[in-house]
């Protein structure tokens, strides 16, 4: 007798830890760019001009003579003007933190040269660049979600090619996401460590990595290619391709290449997906095909709700619209992870009721204690400035603190309000059940007792036919 394929060969264990230290290693740079010096403020680029730093928000909160809007020229007499990403520049000696520097910006036409404190980012800091908009904290929570996904579906079934490139599509996008977690700007323009770290983890990784992952995804789902069958390694063709572009760019090859490179995968994803559901006649595999090609064109369907803000459709000064389209396109990506999970996993190989059931209990969950806690801070703010005439840190720890007392008896009133919205099969049987055991406390008649076992198993799990066996007593 054959004995059964190991879900862990080698080709799993080392997806495994190439996923982990991918992850790994992004947050370990983010940690690493905690340490480095700042002038504290979050920038951004335009599309007319990629190559210059636009100051957005003063995110650390030190006194500064910096605007939101300035374009950053010189440091000390160092130019920085059309380097943003683009090249590492050499730090000016008073680029540490606790010392004052003196930038050159350009504001409403005019050069100015203003006085920098220079600083190290905080953890306030960084709350403020993830979680002061909301579109920004549903990205976090979205991307996050599809970390995990991707992670549940490779440990669920390790031994299925396809959740292997499933674990690598997700972690490139999840730590492409944890290196944008902090402002980028001159403490990463002034650091060669972090320079590169940081142009891979949010630049280069679409090409070298993420695009790839998709490619193997398609070639291998839901089941591998004739040609991939045959010939195995065809299934690590897409890595080197990812492969030949990250050299491309380390070689000083334009980073248009990359963006070639990453279209011309996509495009031969999306044909592969085609093709799949044209040549797969098997029901499951057309089964899982429309939950991958429904989950895909659903989620690039969100996503493309970014275009009509970046394309300037929609006011200006119409901030809810715009916060409404960017907090629901923020649901692209998750949509998509979430559908080729289920695709994945789908038939005999996992009960999915399960995922959804749990997803929808820690989302709701999640949206409530953070409608508590931002809710807790507001209010109890609002009291200390009206008392005081200036915040407490106070109203932190306190909402910490309620939001650590609801959580249990909040996750149980949401799991049973699903329960018995959506699941209501199930719901009636636990209520029968604890019925019933109630009254096999109370019942002392063996056979009230054996006609109530009766109807509860008959209600609870509907066999074809119920028996109650009773065993003689002997003297």
């Amino acid at each position: 007798m054959e004995s059964p394929k190991p879900a862990f060969d080698t080709g799993a264990r080392l997806t495994l830890i190439f996923a982990a230290l991918l992850v790994g290693l992004s947050v370990a740079q983010i940690v690493y760019r905690f340490t480095l010096p700042t002038d504290g403020w979050s920038v951004y680029t335009t599309e007319a001009v990629q190559s210059e730093w636009n100051l957005d928000a003063n995110l650390v909160g030190a006194p500064s003579e910096l605007r939101p809007n300035d374009v950053l020229l010189a440091v000390e007499g160092r130019s920085v003007q059309g380097t943003a990403t683009s090249a590492y520049l050499e730090p000016p000696p008073e680029w540490q933190a606790g010392s004052e520097v003196v930038m050159t910006v350009r504001r409403e036409g005019a050069q100015l040269a203003v006085t920098v404190p220079v600083v190290h980012w905080t953890a306030q800091a960084a709350w403020r660049f993830n979680f002061e908009e909301l579109s920004k904290a549903l990205d976090l929570l979205g991307f996050l979600t599809l970390l995990a996904v991707g992670w549940f579906t490779f440990l669920r079934r390790p031994d299925v090619l396809s959740a292997r490139a499933l674990l690598l599509l997700c972690a490139a996008i999840g730590s492409s996401f944890i290196s944008g977690t902090l402002p980028d700007g001159l403490s990463v323009q002034f650091n060669r460590i972090a320079f590169f770290t940081t142009g891979f983890y949010s630049y280069a990784i679409f090409g070298t990595l993420l695009a790839p992952s998709l490619l193997a995804f398609t070639w291998l789902f839901p089941r591998p290619k004739q040609a991939i069958e045959r010939y195995r390694w065809l299934a690590l063709l897409p890595y080197g391709l990812g492969l030949m572009v990250l050299v491309a760019l380390l070689g000083g090859v334009s980073g248009t290449i990359g963006w070639f490179g990453t279209l011309g995968m996509m495009i031969t994803s999306i044909l592969s997906l085609i093709h799949s559901a044209y040549t797969q006649r098997d029901a499951a595999s057309r089964a899982q095909m429309r939950w991958a090609i429904g989950g895909f064109v659903a989620g690039v369907g969100l996503f493309m709700l970014n275009f009509p803000v970046a394309l300037n459709w929609v006011r200006v000064t119409d901030t809810f619209l715009i916060t409404l389209l960017s907090a629901i396109a923020s649901l692209g990506f998750p949509v998509v992870g979430i559908s080729l999970a289920i695709a994945v996993l789908r038939y005999r190989l996992y009960d999915i009721d399960v995922i959804i059931r749990k997803t929808l209990l820690y989302t709701v969950l999640t949206a409530l204690l953070a409608l508590v806690y931002f809710g807790c801070v507001v209010l109890l703010q609002g009291i200390f400035e009206a008392l005081t005439q200036q915040g407490s840190p106070l109203t932190i720890v306190f909402s910490t603190l309620v939001i650590a007392a609801l959580f249990t008896p909040l996750r149980r009133r949401v799991q049973d309000t699903i329960d018995r919205r959506l699941y209501r099969g199930k719901y009636d049987a636990a209520q029968t059940l604890a019925a019933f055991a109630q009254t096999a406390r109370e019942e002392v008649e063996i056979e009230a007792l054996a006609a109530e076992l009766t109807r509860v198993v008959q209600e609870t799990m509907r066999p074809e036919s119920v028996v109650v066996w009773l065993k003689e007593e002997r003297s």
